[in-house]
């Protein structure tokens, strides 16, 4: 069973998603609201000018419990919790199209930064320079705090997808976009002599309405040149669909990799309460005097809001849901549910790094905008495990989670 130490922890956080809403719905401070007759009159002021200059604090926290269980004797089972994110940082907008970002996550030792750049941008054109968000899939572009199920797809982590430090361009016309970038390593790692990788990343995507549904069709290309960091063996290796556990159940031995290709393409939709999303991905790692594999990954899901409510799709990526009733403003806030089918080969040219297909379903609940409760449950099935259990490693993995998220 999940661990009880985490039961006050969920309930704290539903406590406060239900009650806040409902505070805040009462007025500002509380006061009551003094009819209109009631009040002086004052003189007309004349409209204040919104300032260009503007600091706006933004911060997270998204806590999990997660229950492992599998055969008899499989390391790495058993129950967890602990603090998924706890990030806060800044957003700063400036005159001339100018803005910027600091953030950082405060559950890495040392404290990691997650965003730091600066931008401009107008109508078309944006550039980015700092650490950021390298042209990444879809699932990856989509915010932690607004995803389907508590961890993105399972050949995110796998290949590496990740925030770097770069340079970049973006152009934007009518339903149509394009993004590409030349990246190193992490800020974190800037200061070993031997991260000092580069990488060049594209993105497109075309983003139509058609009658009631809003479609979003992309496709993306990456090419990394691991420079010093190719001396040191390359895994890739996944988790079981939750972060908090450490085992990799799947995951290739350590290869000698000096460059790596990814290829990518997506497709997603929203009509009304119905969403779909999927994606496929292919990453070839090259070696010295060796074959080069081709790993592959993919996912496909689809969900339904139990509420009226929808998923909001734009400019590449879902948005944070805003329930239509929510709680303390007359309804329920927006529950919705997902199931997924997610599915990692590691297996290419005699490297045996198994396969897993992937089960998942989801329930969401969103009582108000920045407070969320997730259950998740999923069914993984290994072919050719890295771990072995009674000398076989071929075995299914099930996984219970629940989180708890409040954000600003």
């Amino acid at each position: 069973m999940i661990s009880r130490v985490a039961s006050p922890v969920l309930a704290t956080l539903i406590a406060v998603a239900s009650a806040v809403p409902a505070l805040a719905a009462e007025g500002d401070h509380g006061q009551a609201v003094v009819p209109a007759s009631a009040q002086p009159e004052a003189a007309p002021k004349k409209a204040e000018q919104k300032s260009e200059w503007q600091l706006k604090p933004r911060w997270r926290v998204q806590y999990d419990v997660a229950e492992v269980s599998g055969p008899t004797g499989l390391a790495g089972t058993g129950d967890f919790e602990d603090i998924r994110r706890a990030r806060i940082g800044v957003d700063l907008t400036m005159p001339k199209g100018f803005a910027a970002r600091v953030e950082s996550e405060l559950t890495t030792d040392p404290i990691e930064l997650t965003d730091a750049y600066l931008q401009w941008s107008n109508k078309n054109f944006k550039i980015i320079a700092g650490q950021q968000k390298a042209q990444l899939p879809l699932d990856e572009e989509n915010s932690n705090l607004n995803l389907s199920f508590l961890e993105r797809a399972a050949f995110v982590s796998t290949f590496g997808y990740s925030r770097r430090t770069g340079v970049s361009g973006h152009y934007a016309k009518g339903n149509w976009s394009i993004a590409g970038g030349v990246y190193t390593d992490p800020l974190i790692a800037l200061n070993d002599v031997a991260t000092n990788s580069m990488s060049v990343d594209v993105r497109t995507f075309w983003s139509p309405k058609l009658g009631g549904t809003k479609v979003h069709l992309g496709a993306a290309y990456h090419w990394r040149d691991l420079n010093d960091v190719g001396t040191a063996p390359t895994r890739y290796r996944s988790r079981p669909s939750v972060r908090i556990v450490d085992t990799r159940y799947i995951g290739t031995p350590g290869l000698a990799v000096e460059k790596e290709q990814r290829f990518g393409a997506e497709a997603a939709a929203v009509n009304g309460r119905f969403h779909f999303a999927s994606e496929a991905h292919w990453l070839k790692a090259q070696r010295v005097a060796l074959d080069d594999p081709t790993f592959f990954g993919a996912y496909a899901e689809v969900g339904v809001f139990l509420t009226k409510d929808s998923r909001p799709l734009k400019g590449g990526a879902f948005g944070a849901i805003k329930p239509s009733k929510p709680v303390g403003g007359g309804g329920i806030g927006a529950v919705q549910l997902n199931v997924r089918y997610d599915y990692l080969d590691l297996n290419s040219k005699g490297v045996t790094g198994g396969k897993q297909n992937g089960y998942l379903a989801s329930l969401i609940w969103t009582p108000a905008e920045n407070f969320r409760l997730m259950g998740q449950y999923s069914k993984l099935k290994y072919r050719d495990a890295a771990i072995a259990v009674a000398g076989d490693r071929s075995y299914t993995v099930d996984v219970i989670g629940v989180r708890g998220q409040i954000s600003y």
